[in-house]
């Protein structure tokens, strides 16, 4: 019998990558997909509804009665308070519709971010899912708050399981992300559509990359394989300097005249970011599969197609 799969935050970033994911098992699933956006639905089975509406979060769940959420609405937004709603505020609404809707007993799978470690004690800290959270910006401290309310929730006798996500690369990367910045700048300068010049900084920083499908595939094998009330790493478990990415990204353009203008920065405004995946790995046997150089490759080519 086919399980039932909900995606809030369908025709996001990583919501996006996630559907192409699932419904290549169309036999084990049946995939429904819900967002804000006022764009047309790709199908029948993606519906707008408003996720800070508990009554009509409510009808919904009782609905479609699925048996896996992947609650992927929200992510980075500007302004403090459109994180909190987006983020915080959309998971208390559907943990308590969930709860009210009495045959409903669903894995509910909300996605974590790297950002809630902050800055490691020690330069090369691997950070493990026992490492206390120190987080140094409000999206980190909204995404520790979205964490500990799904954990409250699954002490409560909800089937949680938080996927703490670190950067993501590959098709659809955001323009907000270093590396989707930089493959739209090249674009536009393979285009003829800006002065071959790349302003950045924070090249110095280090961050474990991982490409968006195999992000998808691991929210998935978290969903089957994962624990109630555990945190599960999301990561490649390999550091790159953002510097390294950039010239990455430049050797695939078509333009060889690219200029990088580094603005210094405070020698406190960046830092390292490098995860361990064991945790996730032994629990499911999920690995990463795409190559750092085949996903940036993807996001600059996603880029010359959309630019």
């Amino acid at each position: 019998m086919r399980k039932t799969v909900l995606i809030t935050g369908v025709n996001g970033f990583l919501g996006n990558a996630l559907w192409r994911c699932v419904n290549k098992y169309s036999k084990q699933f049946r995939v429904f997909g819900v967002d804000v956006a006022v764009r047309r639905p790709r199908n029948k089975n993606i519906f707008c509804c408003d996720l800070l509406d508990e009554k009509k979060v409510t009808r919904l769940l009782a609905k479609i009665k699925p048996d896996i959420v992947f609650h992927l609405a929200g992510g980075r937004m500007n302004g403090k308070k459109e994180l909190l709603k987006g983020n915080f505020a959309t998971t208390e609404l559907l943990l308590n519709a969930v709860a009210s809707v009495r045959s409903l007993k669903p894995r509910i799978v909300i996605p974590g971010s790297a950002a809630e470690y902050g800055r490691p004690l020690r330069r090369g800290q691997r950070m493990t899912e026992g490492t206390r959270p120190r987080p140094v910006n409000w999206y980190g401290f909204v995404k520790h708050l979205q964490t500990s309310l799904g954990l409250r929730s699954a002490g409560e006798g909800l089937d949680v399981v938080i996927a703490r996500i670190f950067n993501i690369t590959g098709t659809g990367t955001p323009s907000t992300l270093a590396a989707g910045s930089f493959a739209r700048t090249i674009a536009l300068i393979e285009q003829g559509k800006s002065s071959p010049v790349i302003e950045t900084s924070g090249l110095s920083s280090k961050r474990d990359f991982l490409d968006v499908d195999d992000v998808a595939s691991a929210l998935l094998a978290l969903a089957l394989k994962g624990k109630r009330g555990e945190i599960y790493n999301v990561c490649s478990g390999r550091s790159y300097a953002v510097r390294d990415i950039l010239k990455k990204l430049l050797s695939f353009s078509k333009r060889k005249d690219i200029r990088v203008n580094e603005k210094k920065e405070r020698s406190s405004s960046g830092f390292d970011s490098l995860g361990s995946n064991a945790k996730i790995r032994k629990t499911t046997h999920w690995r990463p599969r795409v190559s750092i150089l085949k996903s940036l490759k993807n996001t600059l080519q996603y880029y010359r197609k959309t630019t």
